[in-house]
């Protein structure tokens, strides 16, 4: 039995399809490895009327995700950071046992308050049962 493919597609458009597409690959050097991602994924836990870690240092100009999992199964916990004293940079709710990706955007050199904006009715706030941490962004 001969080849299946070479009844399917004649051996003239196989080799044409190989000569026209192999110097793409080799030339992209796609082919050699997987693109590289500098981007730096921090991992922040909210739960426990807690952050951890509470101080986190990253590069100005370094591309960041913040990975931000809610531990607790059911309390709701906000992620809250202002660059300024105008509206939040960041303001994003996390639902109990939920995670969520938040790409930070390019900071200056500084340093940052996070915290966790929730509170019950007649309760003191997450924020003032602790939950607040530190963002410090040194120069590149």
């Amino acid at each position: 039995m001969k080849n299946l493919y070479c009844h399917i597609f004649p051996k003239a458009i196989i080799t044409r399809l190989l000569f026209t597409l192999l110097p793409v690959f080799i030339l992209s050097g796609n082919w050699l490895y997987a693109a590289e991602d500098d981007t730096r994924v921090v991992e922040i836990k909210l739960g426990g009327y807690r952050f951890i870690p509470q101080e986190i240092q990253l590069i100005s100009g370094q591309p960041t995700v913040l990975r931000l999992v809610n531990t607790d199964s059911v309390t709701p916990h906000n992620f809250t950071m202002k660059v300024s004293d105008a509206t939040p940079e960041i303001d994003v709710d996390v639902p109990g046992g939920e995670s969520i990706d938040v790409q930070l955007t390019s900071l200056p050199a500084g340093r940052y308050t996070f915290y966790c904006g929730n509170k019950l009715l007649f309760m003191k706030s997450h924020r003032e049962k602790g939950m607040e941490g530190t963002l410090i962004v040194t120069p590149e």
